[in-house]
């Protein structure tokens, strides 16, 4: 597969899906930097939630079989379609407000969404986390593609909203008595 020319249309098309899906998650994998130069910035939250949602549903399937258990299907649907919104309210705030960048949220949500494209790998056993610390990388790709900030600001975006994150948490547990997460049975 070649690289994607920068400044070519990059978003998933529903319209021709499975040819447009494997050569959007082909094009984020192998070539992510021309990939996320060349992303719209802007066109609506229909296609990469599309893209976003084959991805989640590719992952919870895959990993609920793995566990054998229905309920973990239900949880990674829900945490895999909501947590990249959130992620992306995040990202820009911190990007627009800390580092004074112009941009909009959609544009992180953009890639949030199409940085998911590893979740599809990242269920397997030991090699998923590999997958997981790459989609990390994506984010930071994109966000320094789109926002055109320095990595740098990127990575300390991406540990900021990490934090809020884990303040969060640590908020949920103490007010309902640290029953909160619960591990999946």
């Amino acid at each position: 597969m070649q690289p994607p020319e920068h400044n070519t249309i990059n978003d998933f098309e529903p319209d021709h899906f499975f040819a447009s899906f494997y050569r959007t998650a082909m094009a984020i994998f192998l070539y992510p930097r021309p990939f996320f130069e060349g992303m719209k910035r802007d066109g609506g939250f229909l296609n990469p939630l599309i893209f976003l949602a084959c991805c989640v549903i590719i992952h919870a399937l895959l990993a609920g079989l793995f566990h054998k258990n229905p309920s973990f299907i239900a949880h990674n649907l829900a945490l895999g379609i909501v947590t990249p919104f959130l992620t992306a309210g995040a990202l820009f705030f911190f990007i627009t407000s800390v580092f004074k960048v112009s941009g909009t949220y959609e544009a992180a949500f953009r890639v949030n969404a199409y940085s998911a494209v590893t979740a599809m790998l990242s269920w397997i056993p030991v090699v998923g986390l590999l997958f997981q610390f790459y989609g990390l990388y994506l984010v930071v790709v994109g966000l320094s593609c789109v926002f055109s900030i320095k990595t740098s600001r990127a990575v300390l975006a991406i540990v900021l909203t990490l934090c809020v994150y884990l303040m969060a948490s640590a908020a949920i547990a103490h007010i309902t008595g640290g029953k909160w997460p619960q591990p999946m049975h």
